[in-house]
């Protein structure tokens, strides 16, 4: 077990407020169940459910190549049904992770199903949670997947960040030449003013998501009670939202942006709000 345990390329600190063990009596076996809302303390999870987790971090994080992840072993077409990652996470960190139900494969096979998330985290506050699905099964000295499911997960309340830049230092030309998220944070960040220097002229409303989000999503958003309309870069999953607006002249200006699946109903995301 321990050659298994060497093969995880990246070492987890498995903790989560999502998980428990089950009792000693029934360590997770058949058709165990993970309660939630608990600590998951590591150690208390089998070898295989430890192993099995670490190998489906480290796909999450863009992995594709099966000989880096020997001696865990893989069915035929199970990676090539994983999707190529458009990140690699490479600056990335897991830090949590969610198990919502441990269970025995069904049809008489050996080994285990796990269904839960994992969450990664990098320095500049940006999150990417991903649920997962595996059925594998195992030996005293080997694992193997039969099947692996990897999707982005949208969180309940999704995070932004907001910057007000005078439409004087920028155009929407300049939003166009940004590669990657960074570049656009760093910018933003360098050409933003205070709330009462973007009252005196036109501004753009720049939203940065800091939750990885789901492809196929839809913005909106007030200013003030009033309708606005956004221009969306999407940056491997974290969208940068352009709009262009002017603050009230006057006392404080509040935005509202609610973000979820086309057409984004009532309840379907929760709405962020920003006074300022």
């Amino acid at each position: 077990m321990n050659r298994i345990l060497a093969a995880s390329i990246v070492i987890l600190s498995l903790w989560s407020a999502h998980a428990a063990a089950q009792p000693a009596s029934d360590p997770l076996g058949g058709n165990a169940r993970i309660e939630t809302d608990a600590v998951l303390d590591e150690a208390a999870l089998p070898a295989d459910i430890r192993i099995a987790v670490r190998t489906v971090a480290v796909l999450a994080r863009g992995v594709r190549d099966e000989a880096a992840l020997r001696p865990v072993t893989f069915a035929r077409g199970v990676m090539a049904s994983l999707e190529k990652p458009v990140t690699t996470l490479s600056d990335f960190r897991s830090d949590r992770l969610g198990l919502s139900a441990i269970l025995a494969p069904g049809d008489g096979k050996q080994g285990r199903k796990l269904v839960g998330t994992l969450r990664f985290v990098e320095d500049a506050g940006r999150t990417a949670l991903t649920g997962f699905s595996v059925d594998y099964g195992f030996t005293a000295d080997a694992l193997s997947m039969r099947r692996v499911s990897l999707f982005t997960v949208m969180p309940e309340n999704p995070r932004w960040l907001l910057y007000l830049v005078p439409k004087s230092r920028a155009s929407m030309a300049d939003w166009q030449k940004f590669q990657t998220w960074g570049e656009a944070m760093e910018a933003m960040r360098a050409l933003s003013v205070a709330p009462a220097q973007a009252r005196k002229e036109d501004c753009w409303v720049v939203l940065f998501a800091l939750d990885r989000l789901p492809p196929g999503g839809q913005a909106q958003a007030t200013l003030d009670g009033r309708a606005m309309t956004f221009v969306s870069k999407d940056f491997a999953g974290w969208p940068v939202l352009f709009g262009e607006a002017r603050p009230a002249a006057k006392g404080q200006s509040v935005l509202k942006i609610r973000y979820g699946p086309r057409p984004p109903a009532s309840g379907a995301s929760a709405e962020r709000e920003f006074r300022f």
